[in-house]
């Protein structure tokens, strides 16, 4: 496989590896957790940020060199969250916890350029959530109680999600009992679906919900609504 230019990289990219020239290197520290920032050049000039959990440091220290060239094919590529870029890229490579996540942009989603046949794993702050019933799903049956709450991700945009009580009772009682928390919610395996005018994330039988979960991209996305909107996040309940 050829290597992709780091100008064209985007979520809409299925499979790619870059070859980049480590340019700099430095550490960022935060409340609960620190990283080693990284910024990478390709042989064409274009430029990105990269992001790597301080834990994760010792599989990478050897390749980890400023002016040394390495190829990469094991990072997540998300939006850029901070308001100050280190470079103009859109978008910025990080190391999961694990290297299993693959978390998909809200606009591919929402632009309904997703393919609906594949399952996701989505990333958001928890808004709205609420109890109804008759919700007519694949796997869950009409009159059996659902949760139904939004995700907002960090750039304000909002995904409808819908999941059995059984799975989202935990946020749902989590909501009730502090509102003060800002609660992210990492969604794995949902199944993306256009109904009642909307795109909708719905739970099946593989689905898992997990919240506030310890990964580098839940802490710093956690650190950017708390700047945003304060230590008290303000919150709205659907009617049941």
């Amino acid at each position: 496989m050829e290597p992709y230019p780091l100008s064209k990289l985007n979520p809409d990219t299925s499979e790619w590896r870059i070859r980049a020239k480590v340019l700099a290197i430095w550490q960022e520290y935060y409340d609960h957790y620190s990283t080693v920032d990284v910024v990478l050049v390709d042989d064409k000039g274009g430029k990105i940020h990269g992001i790597i959990p301080m834990e994760l440091m010792p599989q990478f220290s050897s390749r980890i060199v400023e002016n040394r060239w390495i190829v990469i094919t094991d990072f997540i590529l998300r939006p850029v969250v901070d308001a100050l870029k280190p470079v103009a890229h859109r978008f910025e490579l990080e190391r999961s916890g694990d290297g299993f996540y693959d978390f998909v942009d809200f606009g591919r989603i929402l632009n309904g350029a997703h393919d609906t046949s594949i399952c996701v794993d989505i990333i958001g702050k928890a808004i709205n959530v609420s109890k109804i019933t008759s919700f007519g799903c694949h796997v869950y049956e009409d009159q059996v109680e659902h949760i139904v709450f939004d995700l907002q991700d960090t750039s304000e945009r909002v995904l409808r999600c819908v999941l059995s009580i059984t799975d989202a009772l935990p946020l749902y009682r989590l909501w009730m009992t502090d509102p003060s928390d800002v609660i992210i919610c990492v969604l794995r395996f949902v199944r993306v679906e256009f109904r009642e005018g909307m795109w909708i994330c719905s739970g099946v039988r593989c689905s898992k919900l997990l919240l506030n979960p310890s990964i580098p991209g839940v802490k710093k996305m956690k650190s950017v609504f708390s700047i945003k909107h304060g230590p008290v996040a303000k919150k709205q309940k659907i009617k049941d």
